[in-house]
């Protein structure tokens, strides 16, 4: 359990953790990655407790916490760096960081949240909002895009509260609402398409085939094919609920198959390197437009309960009739 440098015969000290695991340590390392641990040699001398003839410090936190914080305060040639795998280690590491004044284990921490948060962005936004980590909880929101609107349970929900959750929730909407300008004004396709190849968005214009096209969108006066527009207006409705660049870039490959399922020559050439230059423009101006919604760092300070300063105990001035103040009698 105990890694073989916390047991090393030159210690001096023994740290214990909550739960009760013993650490033998060598305080020169210790007071090398913070002069916070100046406190532990003072407590050495105020120790009664000895094990052998090490003095016995007990810690707040449990052995899990403690081994990460201890490797990162030993040099890597006697003990490997702590890996940080395990999301439940974030809150106490961190909290033991700030605690004995190791910032670039504060540090460390951050990264590995960042690390976590493409897999797992609402257990990051619960975790990063619990430590505080406003810039860190703001890219977990973004990560959150990507999934459903109504988040999956987990654990670490509890974390936060209710307020906090609509704020992800209403930043979440406010994102999917967003989006759906670029199924509006379609001036980014025509723009963009010419910087893709040379015949522009000409592709998805129907009248060079047989193909139907579709009724709901306009380019530049002209009809979209059906299947071009199939694409865009499920790309859109997905968007409500994951508004995220990497929605639209799932759907292409649907997209190919059905295409080349008509057997029209002319939609068919080069479909799938057209599809998906298109869909890479796509996602970056959805990355683009939901960059410029905001969570509402507002709506995510704690709660301060409204307190009266100042008030007057008993019955304010009196008032005639007609809403006019009384005169004094000279």
């Amino acid at each position: 359990m105990v890694a073989p440098a916390f047991l090393h015969a030159k210690a001096d000290i023994i740290l214990r953790s909550c739960d009760g695991v013993d650490f033998r340590v060598i305080t020169f390392f210790l007071k090398l990655a913070s002069s916070s641990f100046d406190s532990f040699i003072e407590q050495v001398a105020q120790s009664d407790q000895i094990e052998g003839d090490l003095p016995i410090v007990s810690v707040e936190e449990n052995h899990r916490v403690l081994d990460t914080w201890l490797r990162f305060c030993y040099p890597s040639t006697l003990v490997e760096d702590p890996p940080l795998h395990e999301l439940e280690d974030i809150i106490p590491v961190l909290e033991a960081a700030r605690k004995y004044s190791l910032k670039p284990l504060e540090h460390k921490v951050r990264q590995a949240l960042k690390s976590r948060m493409e897999k797992e962005p609402l257990k990051c936004f619960a975790l990063a909002m619990r430590a505080q980590l406003n810039i860190e909880a703001t890219l977990a929101a973004e990560h959150t895009l990507r999934q459903s609107l109504i988040p999956v349970r987990v654990p670490e929900i509890d974390l936060i509260t209710a307020k906090e959750l609509l704020a992800l929730l209403t930043y979440h909407q406010r994102c999917g609402i967003s989006v759906q300008s670029l199924g509006v004004d379609l001036s980014w396709i025509i723009s963009g398409c010419f910087s893709l190849n040379a015949t522009g968005y000409q592709w998805i214009i129907s009248g060079s085939c047989g193909c139907e096209s579709g009724s709901r969108f306009l380019l530049n006066g002209e009809r979209p094919l059906k299947w071009w527009s199939d694409y865009m207006e499920q790309s859109l409705m997905s968007l409500y609920d994951k508004p995220s660049g990497h929605t639209v870039l799932v759907g292409v490959g649907g997209t190919v198959r059905d295409v080349r399922a008509t057997g029209c020559s002319y939609c068919c050439s080069n479909i799938l390197v057209k599809m998906t230059g298109f869909a890479e423009l796509f996602s970056r101006k959805v990355d683009m437009l939901t960059a410029k919604v905001d969570l509402d760092m507002e709506l995510l300070k704690p709660f301060v309960p409204v307190t009266l300063k100042n008030t007057m105990i008993g019955p304010g001035p009196t008032k005639a009739a007609g809403g006019k103040k009384k005169k004094k009698k000279n």
